[in-house]
């Protein structure tokens, strides 16, 4: 019989006493992340579940769910459950996946969906759990050095070549956390939006999370040049990782190439402050190929010469019954995306 215990709505307290004990950083599963993506997003809920051993945590899992028509539709938990690196992961993921299906049900959620890092070894688990696997993610993390000029030496020729350059023409970076920088980078990132073609994060996610996350934790980078801001980035720490979470830029600056520049001040400042990895966000795996609208982004980022952690994207329909409901929401969605 398990000694787990499950501790539901668990308080900031024990997030906070269970993240003290593991190293590894996790934007998604931080309690800041759940409380901004509600507060952001009136539609959005959010469900959390710790467990504890002789009253220590011992692991969380935080995920978000929409409803329609009065019922959930699919509980995401993006990198979690997190399991204690002291316990039997095996068991202990276990306990927690029964633990989320047990909050699908109490919450009419009709399907549940886990994103899990390959590192953790729970694939063959959560198969005999009757679950499904639906596709692959990666995440691309740079292991950073303290001694910079090592690190330097082993990133691409090129990416040192584009850091000259910015030097050169007197780009300069800097970090804030002022209302107007905010604003500036907000403009910056729906700019890229518009020339890259993809789903700027609301402006007013940014605004919340100015406000949720402590000042030691976030912050706005800036890189100016000429007078002008021309690129940025939204930056947040967790553990021993700092995570450039979003990025935006002015093409009329990109010659200068800010962006280099930008994130090496970064990592430049994250190795001072003790911090061992660079998240540089998501790629899709497989990752793109040459020649398709995401290899110019891809071939930028691997220059860095950082890894891949590969995350595998598991489902399971834990109210069948209302599994009508689901497919009538996404009927509905798909509609409204053609119609736009």
């Amino acid at each position: 019989m398990s000694n787990y215990a499950a501790v539901q709505e668990p308080s900031t307290q024990f997030w906070e006493d269970f993240w003290k004990a593991y190293p590894d950083g996790n934007h998604f599963q931080t309690y800041e992340f759940g409380e901004i993506t509600k507060i952001a997003s009136p539609k959005m809920k959010v469900a959390r579940l710790g467990v504890s051993l002789d009253n220590k945590p011992v692991g969380v899992a935080q995920g978000t769910y929409t409803s329609y028509l009065g019922v959930g539709m699919t509980l995401q938990v993006i990198c979690g459950p997190v399991a204690s690196m002291q316990a039997d992961n095996c068991e202990l993921f276990s306990f927690l996946v029964n633990g989320l299906e047990d909050i699908c049900r109490s919450k009419r959620i009709v399907r549940l969906e886990i994103w899990a890092l390959d590192a953790w070894k729970i694939h063959d688990l959560l198969l005999k759990m009757g679950y499904s696997s639906i596709g692959r993610i990666n995440d691309y993390v740079i292991n950073l050095d303290p001694d910079m000029q090592k690190f330097s030496n082993s990133i691409d020729h090129n990416k040192r070549r584009n850091i000259k350059t910015a030097e050169r023409e007197g780009v300069q970076v800097i970090q804030s956390q002022s209302k107007e920088d905010l604003e500036t980078f907000c403009l910056l990132h729906q700019a890229a939006a518009e020339r890259d073609g993809f789903y700027p994060v609301p402006k007013k996610w940014f605004e919340t999370a100015s406000k949720i996350y402590s000042p030691e934790i976030w912050h706005v980078v800036l890189a100016k040049w000429s007078g002008k801001s021309i690129a940025g980035l939204f930056v947040v720490t967790h553990r021993n990782t700092v995570y450039a979470l979003r990025a935006g830029s002015l093409t009329e600056g990109l010659k200068v190439r800010p962006n280099d520049m930008m994130h090496w001040k970064t990592m430049e400042w994250a190795s001072t402050k003790g911090f061992t990895k660079y998240n540089m966000g998501m790629v899709d795996d497989p990752t793109p190929t040459e020649g398709s609208s995401k290899w110019g982004i891809w071939r930028w980022k691997k220059e860095w010469h950082g890894y891949l952690e590969r995350i595998e994207m598991f489902e399971k329909i834990i109210l069948p019954k209302y599994k009508r409901v689901l497919q009538a929401r996404d009927t509905v969605y798909e509609t409204m995306k053609h119609l736009h």
